[in-house]
């Protein structure tokens, strides 16, 4: 959220998914006091399941895809590897608005199909996960090292060095 300066108190995020990668985000997501937390999932009875093991930290619910409703939410992350393959979940258009921000815990070399459909549907700021790759590799050498480095050099490296690809 920092190399993002993105505010996540007090706002609606949507997690769409319900594996192992969002199980990861969730305690730090729930930490920062978000207004509201939904994780959907083609399986509804996983995403109530997930939200169950969390609902000590923060108030959030698991819904199926269908289910999502309520406007446009402020965050989107997509946290299953479905845009990786260039398959979009079936999340309803209007889960996203103009001031939505999405972002795709997947990554590549080019916007993942994620992205490019955010887009499409008006979001102004849809971005892939290359900022998690970095932070993970950065606590990872924390671990090891017992210093954590400064991650937005490294990210804006990244980044443009896939412009330039």
């Amino acid at each position: 959220c920092d190399n993002l300066s993105l505010v996540i108190t007090g706002r609606r995020i949507l997690v769409i998914g319900a594996g192992g990668a969002t199980r990861g985000v969730l305690g730090p997501l729930l930490g920062l006091a978000p207004a509201e937390l939904v994780i959907a999932n083609r399986t509804p009875e996983r995403a109530a399941t997930l939200a169950a093991a969390f609902e000590d930290l923060g108030e959030l619910r698991g819904v199926g895809f269908e289910e999502v409703s309520g406007g446009a939410f402020d965050i989107v992350i997509n946290a299953t590897s479905a845009s990786l393959s260039g398959e979009i979940p079936p999340i309803a258009p209007g889960a996203i608005g103009p001031q939505t921000v999405c972002y795709d815990l997947a990554y590549g070399k080019s916007a993942t199909a994620f992205v490019e459909w955010a887009q499409r549907q008006g979001c102004a700021r849809a971005l892939q996960g290359l900022g998690m790759l970095v932070e993970q590799a950065a606590e990872a050498f924390r671990l090891w090292r017992g210093v954590r480095p400064a991650t937005a050099p490294v990210l804006a490296a990244l980044r443009q060095r896939a412009a330039s690809a």
